[in-house]
């Protein structure tokens, strides 16, 4: 399996995204050099993939992963470079006033068509060596044929990328209903809907229960049924998700907490008492509470744990009894201030149910026409799925490879794969089958940690700015492109929906999807938490942040020399200010830093250094000025402001607000409450703003939705349209649901 891992994890160097990278290169260099390039690629990239399996079953497979390994540091190093060149001619431009007033644009960079390279300029000479060096390196590719036996093309076969197309959703599974586990999903909900909580203690509104089964089987995905089920939303009228997973942290899962109970974004708060006292305060006006604490992992032997999970629980009151607290857990080891009276252990799922599932995403997508076929498939897929360990998790992955080629050859293929009697090995099986573009973007999920809730916005957004979207071949812009990444990977079954709210929809990575992710990304991506204490390795070049001092840290970032990404996922108790200058100033090639949670007023001035950057977030930051160097970012693409930022350096131009923006531009807008009539058109957003869902307008009696395409459904909380006396809707064509409207009115009156 680790022999397997690594492999896999170099796959995409040799993939079309290196084609797109020589295309990029050849624009700026002579046509001999741009030729030579372009010839290497189209003899030597087609056939490796052939290489790469013929290699995984021979004694070669070292000298394999080392040509990897110098193909993908060359890249990186080309592509440093040639940035550095295009930054270059965008200065120049600027410098000669080609652009009005001299002013500099923040928006995707233009190519130079006629800006050819020359080895009279350092730089350029740079370039030069590095992509002679690049050259070489695909050279050395033509010997791996013959080692291993493979014959060469009869000329050149140019690599065409096909645009990535969403496969059908797998989620047209019904979501009411689980598959196999019916029983276990009504007792649940109705041991947490009874009215008489005998399990309660005398000294708290509350009681607990747990879902208990090993990884893959399942629990999150039950729970999450249970959590969304109509009788539990009715019964509870707060209700929380949470996400423990290997540590937890008081502080920061009380935040959580907080931000799920439908509070929005919680401050920052230093204070713990502060913070506990706010979701006091909440709770106490709910009747009932659900809290759902997903993936506790508990250690007896460590004994602090339960005062920390003492300290949780503290806030937890409601004004009556009936709270529950619902736990996922793969074993049945829980503290014990939890009480824990009911554990509903998962057994394994009947062949029957496992194999429902596994059809239920291999025949998902485009109909099989030929009856013939379709039944020699259904032959294949009770075999496929007696193989795959009863475990969830694969049926759906390893089904949802295999829809994407409906054919005989194919699924007699993965019978008979030695990858499919685990689960982990069905992960990683289904992760080879992915296009090298996806699996790129998987691998960059790695940066956030377990149970993070992923929104595919923000996820696009970072996406494009590291280069991971290909739009060669594609009319459509990047963000659209990014997003029918995110959601093939969502039909692959890499990540699954969690929850949809007024402020978005949310998707959750499952643990064994997230440790195959990590296994694979580990030379590349990085995740500094507080209780990591061995160092970073050299080669990583993407750094997700989440401690609490940034200091502690400071000589270990800085000594990294090819670092592209830095995210910051929790807040900052101290001043980074003088940590994060010093650190940005030993970090030239950053493209991506999102300072989200940067507790500091001011922007170090050593951002504007940092020529490479296209993505710089300070959303959730005091930040209230921006540096007028700001201008001189040539090649930043995205700038995500907070609040606060009320002028912005004059020389900034050819901004676009985006559709992100209209979001919060509705939002914010928060019409009176006497108002009679609303009227939203051409929305593009797919969720509603917070007032809309809240009883505020007893004087409205129109409500009209117009060219709002993005929207799925009218607000499920109909007391705001409970006075209308007039419901229009206009073409909105991705309306899948609607609510159950007040009864009472005449026939027509809607």
């Amino acid at each position: 399996m680790a022999e397997a891992v690594v492999l896999a994890a170099l796959r995409w160097v040799a993939s079309p995204i290196f084609t797109k990278f020589i295309n990029r290169a050849s624009t700026y260099l002579d046509k001999d050099m741009a030729r030579e390039l372009q010839e290497l690629e189209a003899t030597v990239l087609p056939q490796f993939q052939l290489v790469i399996e013929a290699a995984e079953k021979s004694l070669h497979r070292g000298k394999i992963e080392g040509w990897l390994r110098k193909l993908k540091a060359a890249f990186y190093d080309a592509e440093d470079l040639l940035d550095e060149h295009e930054y270059d001619i965008l200065e120049s431009e600027a410098e000669k006033g080609v652009q009005s007033s001299s002013m500099v644009t923040i928006t995707k960079p233009l190519r130079a068509v006629s800006k050819k390279m020359s080895n009279s300029h350092p730089k350029n000479g740079k370039l030069i060596c590095k992509l002679e060096e690049l050259k070489e390196i695909l050279a050395e590719a033509k010997s791996f044929r013959s080692l291993f036996g493979i014959q060469a093309v009869n000329g050149s076969v140019h690599m065409v990328t096909a645009p990535i197309r969403p496969h059908t959703n797998t989620t047209s599974l019904p979501t009411s209903k689980v598959i196999g586990r019916k029983k276990d999903r009504d007792l649940i909900i109705d041991t947490l809907c009874k009215h008489a909580d005998t399990e309660a203690s005398a000294a708290r509104c509350y009681s607990t229960l747990a879902i208990v089964g090993i990884g893959g089987m399942g629990k999150t995905t039950l729970a999450q049924f249970v959590y969304n089920n109509e009788k539990v939303i009715k019964y509870f009228d707060a209700r929380m998700w949470v996400c423990i997973s290997r540590k937890l942290d008081v502080h920061r899962h009380t935040q959580e907490i907080i931000e799920s109970a439908g509070m929005g974004e919680c401050p920052r708060v230093s204070n713990l008492d502060t913070l506990q006292c706010k979701l006091r305060d909440m709770l106490q006006r709910s009747e009932r509470f659900l809290l759902v604490l997903d993936d506790i992992w508990f250690d007896e032997s460590k004994n602090e744990m339960e005062w920390d999970w003492e300290q949780l629980l503290a806030p937890l009151v409601s004004s009556r009894r009936g709270s529950k607290i619902l736990v996922t857990s793969r074993r049945n080891a829980l503290p014990a201030v939890l009480d824990c009276k009911k554990h509903f252990c998962l057994k394994n799922l009947k062949d029957t149910a496992l194999l429902a599932i596994f059809k239920g995403h291999a025949f998902a997508g485009a109909e099989t026409n030929d009856p013939q076929l379709r039944r020699k498939l259904e032959e294949i897929a009770e075999k496929i799925s007696k193989r795959l360990g009863q475990s969830p998790l694969a049926a759906k992955a390893v089904g949802s490879q295999l829809s994407r080629k409906k054919d005989i050859t194919t699924w007699r293929a993965a019978l008979k794969s030695d990858s499919l009697s685990e689960t982990r090995k069905a992960l990683l099986w289904s992760y080879e089958k992915l296009d090298p573009r996806l699996q790129r973007c998987f691998l960059y999920c790695s940066l956030f940690p377990k149970g993070y809730w992923y929104e595919i916005s923000y996820i696009v957004h970072l996406w494009v700015a590291e280069g991971l979207v290909d739009s060669s071949n594609s009319d459509m812009k990047m963000e659209d492109i990014g997003r029918d990444y995110f959601n093939e990977l969502v039909s692959g079954s890499f990540f699954q929906q969690v929850s949809k709210s007024w402020n978005g929809i949310w998707y959750i990575m499952h643990d064994l999807f997230h440790d195959l992710a990590e296994s694979l990304s580990r030379e590349d991506f990085f995740r500094l938490e507080d209780d990591k204490v061995k160092e970073i390795p050299c080669t990583v070049r993407h750094l997700s942040v989440r401690v609490k001092s940034m200091k502690l840290h400071k000589q270990n970032i800085c000594k990294l020399n090819h670092l592209r990404t830095v995210i910051c996922i929790d807040p900052l108790m101290d001043d980074g200010t003088d940590v994060f200058d010093q650190v940005l100033r030993n970090q030239k090639k950053l493209r991506v830093l999102d300072l989200s949670f940067y507790n500091s007023s001011k922007l170090p001035e050593s951002v504007c250094e940092l020529k490479h950057l296209r993505y710089l977030n300070i959303i959730k930051t005091f930040i209230s000025e921006l540096p007028r160097s700001l201008c001189t970012l040539y090649l930043l693409e995205s700038l995500k402001l907070n609040n606060k930022c009320k002028i912005l350096p004059d020389k900034l131009c050819n901004l676009s607000c985006g559709i992100l923006k209209e979001s919060e531009i509705l939002e914010g807008l928060v019409p009176p409450p006497q108002l009679e009539g609303l009227a939203i058109e051409g929305y593009r957003c797919a969720t509603y703003p917070s007032w809309l869902k809240v009883p505020r307008f007893e004087n409205l009696v129109s409500f009209e939705l117009e060219n709002c395409s993005a929207l799925e459904d009218v607000p499920l909380n109909t007391e705001p349209l409970s006075h209308c006396a007039e419901i229009s809707l206009k073409n909105i064509s991705n309306l899948k649901t609607l609510p159950c409207f007040p009864a009472g009115r005449e026939e027509g009156g809607w």
